[in-house]
């Protein structure tokens, strides 16, 4: 009868598999040999072949005996062990293929079962899925039925390889067309539902023996997850197939009289979920059988948590009493059905599985069918209406589910759809689901716009406050993009707010907490500036956070204050790291001058605002509450908190503090009729070291500051540091500081003595340099300065001194005043020559020019009094000049230098003494020697020519 079986098996192997090609590389050795080898069964069967061998076996295990089976496998090993053997022993050239046989006769059966397993997975996947007939159909059949038996012996398929296996048999039989279509092709209903049954109970027992193997939830979990793709398909017959499928696992696993329920499903809420929209399918045949799914589901859950024994076997009469929990199966009721069935299963869940069974109806809301769209909201109300409590630290992860699925749903009804489910979530869960949002990419998405806007809809028709408040205190946090507290989120919360104020209805709820939306919004600027987000190139948060202040002051009715501050570069100004503060005070100051009646909230705010957070946020706060101490509300502040405070902080190491609370001081000395006394000493020493515009701007109500000095406090301490910024590169800042040093000479009256004359002497030449910047306006305010300083020193000085004609076209202009500076100053020649030698390195052309000219005309008036080095170091000087890029510059360099050489020439050869003696008028005047007195080189008209050659040389390099 054997030879008999093996002659048929031949034959109808040969018809299938001739083309069969040569085992993988991964095969045993011993069994790549085969082909080296006499085969005593292919002598003995003339039909057989070795590529035919595992398919033989496999055709012969569905009909013959086990026993017939495993006597056959077993000859068929020896017979082969032998001829391998012989061969090995034979071969006296390579005496380790001998060992090689030896030592893997152990493992042979096993590599031979996992071998043969390979194999029938191999030949299900050359089957074509795209129609069934009576050899393929028997032939996957007998396919699967092989794998199921060899799946019990040891060892088995495990991990991947397994996995992938069962994925290859389930997607061979689900992927067939339908019944329906199978049978319009063959015009044989019968034959070919029967066919269709043979394969279906194929894989059935295959899945079934893997279950059996390891009869546990965890086995059967893994198996299950193979249909889940299959329940989720838009073809029926797929469905159908997943669900039938799923309905055998079930049974067999609550048949199964020692199936373990120790571990739990991992995944138990998404095959929860799939079944209980698979009651809502518009197939008909589905829903009853996911129903009865679900039944067994229930069985296997509850017996789980209820009793100890998790090996215990479920009775048919328990099955059926946790079967009438769940109700009868109602095609016109399946929303009903759902929630009961949510109802009863999901009280055994954890939040894990309750989260994965929400999202599971989320996701299937975006599904074109009606029905399946009424399924997924059964379940999510049926979860919130009766297990919300377990969703609360889930919600982020749900929220950002949501918006993952919006980007793939183009309908607008579908949309709809999931904002609904969110606004559900947020009715419960409002914080949960505003962290969710939060954590939504910046910038954010069209998708994330409109969830913000669905969620600020809703909560206007409650009670928007709520949602105010919790992005208030997110915008109050500091962002960070490194290290361990890294957090974006106020950022987020800055551009969700700015969402939320693009509904008209929230004026009124943001009216409420405007201070503090505006101050956190400014703090949270001055902690963008200078930020980036890694890998975001594309997103300044700075800006977006400004766009959200504007829309603010707009949405508030500060629609002017938002125009002026634009034109005035106030944003740009706020943007900026190092001129934050000072966009913070023109919003403020804008605000106070149109009256922006919310400003008394803001003042008081501010007053615990000085006391807390970091050195941004106390920075911004005290620029807005400076300007905002000239309010009347103001002066009803206690000393503690404006006086004594501003004192403190003139101390602090931050120079913009300093210089802030100065500022604030100066304002508060303005206050009439409350008696204050103003630390003028210690606001003056705190302005030492400062950047030249803070000093300008502390010290811009200069006169408030001098009505409290006294003769103990002289402004000296006021001087000095406004002379250091007489030559500031910032022609503001040179202005403002020579504007603030004649006003403080004004103020002091001759008699009080309160100024120095060495401080005078110091700023005389600078103010008489800075006289030919070419400026009107500072030429007047140096004017006004040095007529302050003639006052106080009593001098006369020359009316050149005022005159608005430039020097380098009226030189004898400069010749008058170095000749009255000599004749009155004579001591402090070297200290006038020292400081205009200083200006010739300055960045202004017109002021190198002016100290180029100074110095030739105030070296003729001395020439007496100069040593030689003294005269070969300015020399040197000027001839420097002589390379500047400046054309004139150069001109008046070779000028001044002609001059400081003529009177290096008369001190040399003793000419000084004979142009006193002399009747010559030029030398009378003591200008220049007369040509022929000098050498040739030292001719003026040689020394404008080589003036002119080495600035031509420059220009054309």
């Amino acid at each position: 009868m054997l030879d008999g079986k093996v002659s048929d098996m031949n034959r109808r192997s040969q018809q299938y598999f001739m083309s069969e090609p040569q085992v993988e590389e991964h095969v045993d050795p011993v069994l790549r040999g085969r082909e080296s080898y006499a085969d005593p069964v292919s002598q003995e069967y003339p039909f057989w072949v070795p590529e035919m061998e595992e398919s033989a076996l496999s055709l012969v295990l569905g009909e013959i005996h086990s026993e017939a089976y495993e006597t056959m496998k077993q000859d068929l090993i020896e017979k082969e062990d032998s001829a391998l053997e012989m061969g090995a022993l034979n071969d006296s050239n390579n005496p380790a293929v001998g060992r090689e046989v030896i030592e893997n006769r152990a493992n042979q059966p096993e590599s031979q079962n996992l071998m043969l397993i390979r194999q029938a997975v191999k030949r299900i996947k050359e089957l074509p899925q795209d129609s069934l007939d009576a050899c393929s159909s028997d032939l996957r059949h007998q396919e699967m039925l092989v794998i199921a038996d060899l799946s019990k012996l040891k060892p088995s398929l495990v991990g991947k390889e397994k996995s992938n296996a069962i994925r290859i048999c389930i997607a061979s039989v689900f992927a067939l067309p339908s019944l329906e279509t199978l049978q319009r092709e063959k015009n044989n209903r019968a034959v070919v539902k029967d066919w269709y049954n043979q394969t279906m109970d194929g894989l059935k027992t295959m899945l079934k023996a893997f279950l059996l193997v390891n009869p546990n939830t965890a086995e059967l979990q893994n198996l299950l997850d193979h249909l889940v793709p299959w329940m989720r398909s838009e073809k029926f017959h797929e469905r159908l197939r997943a669900v039938d499928t799923s309905l055998y696992l079930l049974k067999a696993a609550v048949d199964h009289p020692e199936f373990c329920m120790s571990p739990e499903f991992p995944k138990l809420g998404v095959l929860i979920g799939l079944l209980a929209l698979r009651i809502g399918d518009y197939v008909q045949e589905i829903g009853p059988q996911a129903m009865e799914g679900l039944s067994f589901l229930y069985t296997l859950v509850r017996c789980q948590k209820e009793h100890k024994n998790n090996s215990m076997p479920i009775k048919a009469e328990l099955h059926q009493r946790y079967k009438k929990c769940l109700g009868t199966y109602e095609p016109t009721r399946a929303c009903e059905n759902i929630c009961t069935i949510i109802k009863e299963l999901g009280q055994f869940l954890t939040p894990d599985q309750m989260t994965d069974l929400l999202l599971v109806a989320v996701e299937n809301l975006r599904e074109h069918h009606e029905d399946i769209n009424e399924a997924s909201r059964a379940i999510l109300n049926a979860i919130l209406k009766n297990f919300k409590h377990s969703l609360k630290t889930k919600v982020p992860e749900i929220v950002g589910r949501l918006h993952s699925q919006l980007s793939t749903i183009s309908h607008p009804h579908k949309w709809q759809e999931v904002m609904m489910a969110l606004c559900l979530l947020a009715h419960d869960f409002l914080e949960e689901v505003t962290t969710g949002l939060l954590n939504c990419q910046l910038p954010l998405d069209r998708n994330a716009v409109g969830m913000w806007r669905a969620l600020a809809e809703m909560e206007v028709k409650r009670d928007i406050c709520h949602l105010l408040d919790m992005l208030l205190k997110k915008l109050q946090e500091r962002p960070r993009v490194t290290g361990k507290a890294a957090s974006i989120l106020p950022i987020a919360a800055a551009s969700a707010l700015f969402e939320v104020l693009c509904l008209t209805k929230c004026r009124d709820a943001v009216m409420h907490i405007f201070p503090r939306l505006l101050m956190a919004l400014l703090v949270q600027v001055h902690y963008c500036t200078g930020l980036s987000l890694p890998h975001r190139n594309d997103f300044t948060p700075t800006w977006w956070v400004i766009r959200t202040i504007k829309l603010l002051l707009l949405k508030t009715g500060h629609v002017c204050e938002l125009a002026i501050v634009e034109l005035d570069g106030g944003w740009e100004m706020l943007a900026s790291p190092e001129e934050h503060y000072r966009g913070v005070g023109q919003l403020a100051r804008t605000m106070l001058h149109h009256g922006c009646s919310e400003l008394w909230k803001i003042l008081y705010l501010l007053v615990p605002f000085l006391e807390r957070g970091d050195e941004h946020h106390r920075l911004t706060a005290l620029a807005f509450f400076v300007e905002l101490l000239r309010m009347p509300q103001a002066k009803r502040l206690p000393q503690e908190y404006s006086v004594i405070r501003l004192t403190k902080g003139l101390t602090d190491l931050d120079p913009v503090v300093r210089a802030l609370c100065v500022r604030g001081l100066i304002i508060i000395a303005n206050w009439t009729g409350k008696e204050i006394t103003i630390p003028v000493p210690a606001m003056i020493n705190s302005l030492y070291g400062l950047d030249g515009r803070l000093v300008v701007e502390a010290l811009a109500d200069v006169e408030t500051i001098l009505s409290g000095l006294d003769e103990a406090s002289f402004p000296g301490c006021i001087t000095d540091p406004l002379q250091q910024l007489f030559d500031d590169d910032r022609e503001n800042v040179r202005f403002a500081a020579i504007s603030l040093f004649g006003s403080v000479l004004k103020k002091v009256k001759k008699s009080q003595r309160l100024i120095k004359e060495e401080e005078i002497l110091n700023s005389l030449v600078p103010l008489l340099l800075h006289l030919q910047e070419g400026n009107p306006d500072m030429a007047e305010k140096c004017k006004k300065a040095l007529d302050e300083c003639s006052r106080l020193m009593n001098w006369k000085l020359p009316k050149q001194v005022g005159s608005r004609k430039a020097w380098h076209n009226h030189q004898e202009d400069a010749d008058k005043i170095c000749h009255y500076l000599v004749k009155k100053h004579e001591k402090n020649i070297q200290r006038f020559l020292l400081q205009s030698q200083i200006y010739l390195k300055s960045a202004e052309p017109c002021l190198r020019t002016a100290a180029a000219t100074f110095i030739g005309f105030l070296v003729v008036h001395v020439d007496k009094r100069m040593t030689e080095e003294d005269l070969n170091i300015i020399s040197n000087a000027l001839g420097d000049l002589m390379h500047d890029p400046e054309a004139s510059v150069c001109v008046f360099a070779a000028q001044a230098r002609d001059r400081v050489l003529a009177a290096r020439w008369k001190l040399k050869y003793g000419l000084v003494q004979q142009s006193k003696a002399g009747s010559n008028p030029a030398d009378k005047r003591g200008w220049y020697p007369g040509p022929q007195s000098l050498p040739a080189p030292c001719s003026t008209s040689s020394r404008l020519l080589e003036g002119l050659r080495l600035w031509k040389a420059v220009a054309r390099k």
